[in-house]
């Protein structure tokens, strides 16, 4: 992969070197040699520089790059028979660009559906639908992860901004 299409993918998730670095597990300087051209990626770099090009890289949980940052959100469970059963109010935990965690008392449960909602600001929505994948329950709350479809880099990119 030529420097060009390697800044042209980044640029493309919205990343910085140091982001796209993050998420490869590789220095920010690495990044910007690949980009200057002064180096080229390993065939194990480039393998998941193509993934991510293609769309079907799943980062790993020790390569996602995670923030813990508390943002409010609202969710809706998503089921058959209808598309907003039950709305929450709550503050999302660890957000990745491969998922988030957060904390409810309402009973969720794993393999259902959830829409996903943030309003950064009167110009900023971002909605993704998503999968919950683990319920950690203890007391009268539970963690809840979701786990995006694909790499969600603009819901990085919108909390950071």
């Amino acid at each position: 992969m030529d420097p060009k299409k390697i800044k042209e993918l980044r640029q493309r998730f919205g990343w910085s070197q140091e982001r796209l670095a993050r998420e490869l597990g590789k220095s920010f300087q690495t990044i910007n040699r690949w980009e200057s051209g002064k180096t080229s990626p390993s065939p194990k770099a480039l393998k998941a520089l193509m993934k991510l090009d293609s769309g079907s890289m799943e980062l790993s949980k020790s390569k996602a790059f995670r923030l813990n940052i508390k943002h409010p959100m609202k969710i809706r469970l998503r089921t058959p028979e209808c598309a907003s059963l039950i709305q929450l109010s709550v503050i999302s935990e660890n957000i990745s660009s491969t998922g988030l965690m957060f904390k409810t008392g309402q009973d969720i449960h794993e393999g259902e559906w959830v829409n996903i909602e943030w309003d950064f600001s009167e110009d900023k929505h971002l909605e993704v639908l998503s999968k919950v994948i683990w319920i950690d329950r203890h007391d009268h709350e539970q963690s809840v992860g979701v786990r995006f479809d694909c790499p969600r880099p603009d819901v990085i990119s919108t909390v950071l901004d």
